[in-house]
């Protein structure tokens, strides 16, 4: 046990940084370590990551005290990339077959050149789509270099309602229900009750427009925000360490911001 790797989640938000790390124990997860620091008000700039010496020092602090083994995983803001999805071959293929179909497809799909995107895709059997995330190379790269300068390693980039999604699904919400999370000046949210499983919008939209306009047939709904946002009364408070078995207290006083990172450690291996 003393060897197994930690799963780490870090998610850089425009005022803070919040990461955890977890690792799996008979009977559940054991929460190892939290970590909480301010940054610059202009951390992110549409999405952007900016390098700045309170950012290097949060990331080196971060990475002193990361066992040897360790998986990174890394949220990234909706707003940096370009989705799109398209019917899957009628002949299964296998990978590279499947890579080289997709970067085909890109050509086509997004209005850029696609030397200059990074892809993901995911294949997804239920519906028979082909499911593609699309980065500029540049803006990933802007996101890589303070990190690497800091001698992390980041396994996988993730997108932060994707993120919010496992952290749902971990915690066995019916698919009724919704969870909403007031994070980084933003609403995102998660509910297979409405016609996108995940979103985002503006905090200029009420929480209960957000509920009546993106899962109206929700019957449960949770909601995750810190102290000074308040949530009507509908919304049952939610908080992402309740999806750690094994937990040791002092416990961060705002739990509803490290939502995303949760769901960032929770994240399953790519095969």
């Amino acid at each position: 046990m003393a060897f197994q790797t930690w799963q780490v989640g870090l998610d850089i938000q425009n005022t803070q940084l919040c990461a955890l790390a977890i690792q799996r124990r008979r009977g559940g997860w054991q929460l190892c370590r939290w970590w909480q620091q301010g940054l610059p008000q202009d951390t992110l700039r549409n999405g952007v990551l900016q390098s700045s010496p309170e950012l290097q020092a949060a990331l080196r602090m971060l990475q002193q005290q990361l066992p040897q083994r360790y998986s990174l995983r890394v949220g990234l803001p909706t707003q940096l990339v370009l989705q799109r999805s398209l019917a899957l071959p009628t002949q299964r293929l296998q990978e590279p077959a499947l890579e080289r179909y997709v970067t085909s497809a890109a050509q086509r799909l997004f209005p850029v050149e696609p030397e200059a995107l990074a892809l993901d895709y995911r294949a997804s059997e239920a519906d028979s789509q082909l499911y593609i995330t699309a980065a500029r190379q540049a803006v990933i790269a802007q996101w890589l270099a303070p990190l690497q300068q800091s001698a992390l390693r980041p396994r996988v980039f993730e997108l932060t309602t994707h993120a919010l999604a496992l952290t749902a699904q971990a915690a066995g919400l019916a698919d009724d229900a919704a969870l909403l999370l007031c994070h980084d000046a933003q609403w995102l949210w998660y509910s297979r009750a409405g016609e996108s499983v995940v979103g985002s919008a503006s905090l200029d939209i009420t929480a209960e427009d957000v509920a009546q306009r993106s899962f109206p047939y929700a019957s449960t709904l949770y909601g995750c925000a810190p102290s000074d946002v308040v949530l009507p009364a509908a919304f049952s408070p939610f908080s992402p360490f309740r999806l750690f078995t094994y937990q040791q207290p002092p416990l961060p006083q705002q739990e509803a911001a490290f939502c995303i990172a949760a769901g960032l450690a929770l994240r399953p291996e790519d095969c």
